[in-house]
């Protein structure tokens, strides 16, 4: 197995909680799960944790990322300031296509049943917010944005179990694609 499919194997498990926040990841047993010696293990246990997925704890190894109350805030502050400023650029930006692209996505978040499926809320957000970054068009935004969405991914553990807040989250996100849609 390649390198890429190893992390996105490990990545896989840590956002499905296979590998739950605060465990430790054992770079023997990886190996030996992997079929791969340790330096090639060891990149991408530092790619997972370059990425916001694992911490690493000096001569300690290498651990899920558990995320505190107070940082869940901050991904939340830092998205709204990351993405205010894609939404401004790719209504600027986005033409027509864009604007297509989200009616179809208000379309179907309509539609959703979130309350019997809080996942399809979080994918249709998801998908909102990457249309949102590429109408924008701004190659800096877009890396730091997608360190912030890999930490994302980790709180949507979280929300997903709640159809209240993902029933929240949907209605956030019409009132969104309508204030785009408005010719100011």
């Amino acid at each position: 197995m390649d390198k890429n499919k190893v992390y996105e194997d490990i990545r896989r498990q840590i956002v499905e909680e296979r590998l739950a926040p605060g465990q430790w990841l054992i770079e023997r047993e990886l190996c030996e799960a992997y079929s791969m010696s340790r330096t090639p293990i060891r990149e991408i246990l530092w790619r997972l944790a370059a990425d916001g997925f694992l911490e690493q704890e000096a001569n300690r190894g290498f651990v899920v990322r558990r995320l505190g109350l107070e940082q869940i805030f901050e991904i939340f502050q830092t998205r709204e300031a990351i993405e205010g400023m894609a939404a401004r650029l790719a209504c600027r930006r986005g033409g027509e296509a864009f604007r297509a692209k989200l009616r179809d996505i208000k379309k179907r978040i309509a539609q959703a049943n979130i309350e019997s499926d809080p996942g399809l809320g979080i994918a249709l957000g998801r998908e909102l917010h990457r249309a949102i970054m590429s109408a924008a068009n701004n190659g800096i935004l877009a890396d730091i944005n997608e360190k912030l969405e890999n930490l994302t991914v980790l709180t949507a553990n979280l929300t997903k179990r709640s159809p209240v807040i993902e029933k929240a989250s949907a209605g956030a996100h019409l009132e969104i694609i309508n204030a785009m849609l408005q010719p100011d």
